[in-house]
């Protein structure tokens, strides 16, 4: 007799709870790809740098490089013409003043001076020489013009004699007249003498003159050719290091060629190079933080240079306070010069390719952070590491500054 199957309850319950799943499973999907956006950009998150608007005090600042050197520097040249044979001192070497660098030979520099010296020596000879002799001639004279006071003196007593005596024609007319012809001519003859004298005495001190100025002259040249040999021993000007030597024995050095340079090694300054289109606000006056990479430093700046070279503009200041050990010459260093500070400002970090009071086009996240929307806003000043952004944004609102370079031509992004 046959008997009807009938199927088990469990197992059409498996059956209808794997169907129920799965038809749950076809509604999620079509609802999440329902709610899923796919007509815009996604950008993904991890890609993105993005920062706050801020409110606040703004320090306006921009970096520089460059290098610390030395504020007294003593470019060494040669003097003279010579040929190297020694030199005494190399890069690095601690020199003090007056010490010698090199030596140069020139035999003709060194005959030269002995020839100076042997035509001073005659001069001076010579003025002596003529020291003596005018001083003979001036006591010649003062003798012949004693003589004729004598003389002169002599016929006065006798012209006065006879002038008491033709009264009483003791002494003949033609007597007395002769006597006071002889007075008159030993006056006259006195008067010429001592001219004479005056003339004699006048030519002695032109005569020494011209004798001394030669003296002089000869002098001055010898000073000139002692100079010239003591130039042939190269010596330091100031006490400081050796920085460079740029001689070789055997060379053959002209006047005003260059042996070397020497540097004292404090006081220091920084020589720095600014972007030219950030160093438009750099004035003197303004400070400055030098980071030697062993330590920092203050300083300010004392002078900015009208020019532009190869994109930089030179920028110097003076360092205040002690120095770090490790400072010296030509290290180079990273600096930061404030140029102003600007209380409650609104600012954000720079984005790229920003621009300093320009409007730039930046992306504006939503509340969620999902989506950020493309907003043009206006920038102001531009600092380190920050934008100043006169509108636009407000305090708390986070946008994207990394570069949207593959993106930035749509309105609104996704972010994953």
């Amino acid at each position: 007799m046959d008997r009807t199957r009938h199927t088990p309850t469990t197992r059409t319950l498996k059956r209808l709870i794997a169907w129920s799943l799965l038809a749950l499973l076809i509604v999620t999907g079509g609802v999440t790809l329902a709610r899923i956006d796919f007509s815009t950009q996604r950008v993904a998150r991890d890609r993105l740098t993005i920062d706050t608007v801020q409110r606040g005090t703004l320090e306006i600042k921009v970096n520089a490089d460059g290098q610390l050197l030395p504020k007294n520097i003593e470019q060494i040249a040669a003097q003279v013409t010579g040929r190297v044979t020694k030199v005494y001192v190399k890069p690095g070497a601690v020199v003090r003043t007056g010490q010698i660098l090199a030596e140069l030979a020139n035999p003709q520099l060194v005959a030269s001076a002995e020839e100076a010296y042997s035509a001073w020596e005659g001069a001076r000879t010579e003025l002596r020489a003529s020291q003596a002799e005018l001083q003979t001639n001036v006591l010649n004279q003062e003798v012949v013009l004693t003589q004729a006071q004598f003389n002169l003196e002599r016929a006065k007593l006798q012209l006065d004699a006879e002038t008491k005596l033709i009264s009483q024609h003791i002494v003949s007319e033609i007597d007395y007249k002769r006597s006071r012809l002889t007075v008159e001519q030993l006056m006259h003859t006195r008067e010429i003498e001592a001219t004479r004298l005056r003339t004699i005495r006048d030519n002695v001190e032109v005569r020494l003159d011209v004798s001394r100025s030669r003296v002089t002259q000869l002098a001055r040249a010898l000073d000139r050719a002692r100079n010239e040999v003591a130039n042939l021993r190269i010596v330091a000007g100031i006490d400081g290091t050796v920085q460079a030597i740029g001689i070789d024995v055997g060379q053959e050095l002209q006047p005003g060629g260059p042996v070397g340079r020497i540097a004292q090694p404090d006081p220091l300054y920084a020589e720095l190079k600014v972007p030219a289109r950030e160093a438009t606000e750099v004035q003197p006056g303004q400070a400055v933080l030098v980071d030697t990479h062993a330590g920092t430093v203050d300083g300010m700046v004392t002078r900015v240079d009208p020019a532009v070279t190869e994109g930089t503009v030179i920028v110097d200041a003076d360092l205040k306070g002690p120095t770090p050990r490790a400072a010296r010459p030509h290290l180079p260093i990273d600096c930061v010069i404030y140029l102003s500070r600007m209380r409650d400002a609104l600012y954000v970090g720079k984005p790229a390719y920003v621009r300093s009071d320009a409007a730039i086009a930046v992306y504006r996240l939503d509340r969620d952070g999902r989506y950020a929307d493309r907003v043009i806003v206006k920038a102001g000043r531009l600092s380190l590491n920050y934008v100043q952004v006169l509108d636009g944004l407000q305090a708390g609102d986070r946008i994207i500054t990394s570069d949207s370079g593959e993106w930035q031509d749509k309105d609104r992004i996704l972010i994953n």
